[in-house]
């Protein structure tokens, strides 16, 4: 016989994983940040585009790195940090991905009307 028990909300709250990298780390938001930002890394001067595509590469290490460390040492930064303070992280980083994402958005709108107009 099955016998189903039922968990305070609570208890499930505390349960829940949700990495402090996820807005970064996964979804198509960064997938269209990292085409946005080739896209307009592209100039005509074969030294600035290297360049660009340099800083790109390091940023893209860089945010690597962090994201590496940030899963490696996940359970000592949340055992540190309460978790409103956690979401409180989260919901910055995902502000920010939603400010870049407007940002795509508003210039493509521009490229739009130019092209109408």
């Amino acid at each position: 016989m099955l016998v189903l028990k039922f968990i305070p909300l609570e208890s499930l709250r505390d349960k829940i994983f949700y990495p402090l990298t996820f807005p970064i780390a996964a979804g198509p938001g960064s997938i269209v940040v990292a085409l946005t930002l080739s896209a307009h890394a592209s100039t005509p001067s074969l030294l600035d585009s290297a360049l660009a595509y340099l800083g790109l590469l390091l940023g893209t290490v860089l945010v690597g790195i962090v994201i590496y460390f940030s899963y490696a040492y996940a359970d000592r930064m949340t055992a540190r940090l309460s978790p409103a303070m956690t979401h409180g992280i989260l919901r910055v980083i995902s502000f920010i991905l939603l400010c870049i994402g407007g940002e795509i958005m508003w210039n493509g709108i521009q490229i739009l009307l130019k092209t109408v107009s």
